[in-house]
């Protein structure tokens, strides 16, 4: 982050904002690619289940406190643990629970992985989730993570290939029409030197991006969560279905002979509609979780959240189905694969539901969603590579 960066800072003309930078937010084709939030300037955290406690409590025989840390970027995030919800807004949330492992989930701007804690007798369990300032860097565990980039002069050469594309190669092509001119000779000639002096950082440019990956890598590292096999409380082997978290350090192992298929799902929650500025607190409306998505591969119910998930499949091709309750109805899509023995397919699913308080009775209104389901590169030696690993799982 930047000096002095006001983190929470929220545009005052919320909808000239949308208006002005529609490519934000759909791509070329029209379809949404990220959430439009409900954002607030007092996000201040809400309890919303009576077992929620906004101070430590002492938990009895047989139990453990989830102390559950969320710091947002102007929005108002919603969180839940198994799937019931505990707290809506920013701050410091206290719950007490039976020992074992519980799923943590917390929605935002977006629903991406939850988290599985592992509440032990008498003792306190700490997540963090933070909410960087461009409303979808997402971190979640069990320690707070440093998001401020490192400094670098890689983006500054950057730039200047930039300005040496879109300024001095034009320049040097209207000259070469009047070459024999004095004063065009030694333009193209500056401009060739221009060039020339760019071109040895080259590698350094490559290496450099990699040292920064790797570096923001290694700062997530304690922050991050650890892949976790369904059943939560099972055995850890190969062949069960494993939660793998926003951007997993490793993936599970391959059964014997299987492979497996990667699903990367994404609720983005759009919250906003109509108004200028700043939407006056409403808890109830940010508190509008999505409910976690049905998933279906060849006609068989998966667990499942959303995230991304590994699921061990065997050699051949498979149908993959997804559901999302999405408002008045379910949206569904399916798709087929192919898994190869001891490789990884991946398919994504980005899933668009939107709620809205409405004007005239009041009441909190979900439309009509969208679901987009298709296949995804995936090549298992990026995992060894800090910049193509950053890169697919951010």
């Amino acid at each position: 982050m930047l000096p002095d960066f006001d983190r929470k800072g929220i545009p005052k003309d919320l909808e000239g904002s949308y208006r002005r930078n529609p490519g934000f937010y759909r791509d070329l084709r029209g379809r949404p690619v990220r959430s439009k939030p409900l954002l607030h300037r007092d996000p201040s955290i809400a309890a919303s289940s009576s077992a929620a406690s906004l101070t430590r409590p002492v938990p009895p025989d047989g139990s453990g406190v989830l102390e559950l840390v969320l710091d947002s970027a102007a929005t108002m995030p919603v969180a839940a643990v198994d799937e019931t919800a505990l707290a809506v807004g920013d701050g410091t949330v206290f719950l007490v629970l039976p020992t074992g492992p519980h799923v943590v989930d917390v929605q935002g701007g977006a629903a991406r992985s939850p988290v599985v804690a592992h509440v032990a007798d008498g003792a306190t369990s700490t997540l963090v989730w933070r909410e960087e300032a461009d409303r979808f860097t997402v971190g979640f565990g069990p320690n707070p993570v440093d998001a401020a980039p490192p400094r670098t002069f890689v983006y500054l050469y950057e730039w200047s290939i930039l300005v040496f594309l879109v300024c001095g190669l034009p320049v040097a092509t209207v000259n070469a029409f009047s070459f024999g001119d004095t004063a065009s000779r030694i333009a193209i000639a500056a401009i060739a030197v221009l060039g020339l002096a760019l071109l040895p950082f080259s590698p350094w440019r490559k290496r450099e991006r990699a040292r920064l990956a790797g570096l923001r890598l290694e700062r997530e590292r304690p922050g991050r969560s650890e892949p976790v096999h369904y059943p939560w409380d099972g055995p850890q082997i190969a062949d069960r279905p494993a939660l793998l978290g926003d951007r997993p350090e490793r993936l599970p192992d391959f059964a014997p002979s299987h492979g497996a298929l990667i699903l990367r799902a994404t609720a983005h929650r759009h919250l906003w509609k109509h108004g200028d500025g700043v939407s006056p607190r409403d808890t109830e409306l940010a508190g509008t979780r999505v409910p976690v998505p049905e998933v279906l591969i060849d006609g068989s119910r998966q667990p499942a959240t959303w995230g991304n998930w590994w699921y061990p499949l065997r050699p051949g091709k498979h149908t993959v189905e997804i559901a999302v309750d999405a408002g008045p109805d379910m949206k569904r899509e399916r798709l087929d694969v192919e898994v190869r023995a001891g490789e990884a397919a991946v398919v994504r699913a980005d899933a668009h539901v939107y709620a809205h308080r409405d004007g005239e009775t009041g009441r909190v209104l979900r439309e009509d969603g969208r679901l987009y389901l298709g296949p995804e590169e995936f090549h298992g030696e990026w995992m060894g590579d800090p910049e193509k690993r950053l890169a697919f799982w951010a």
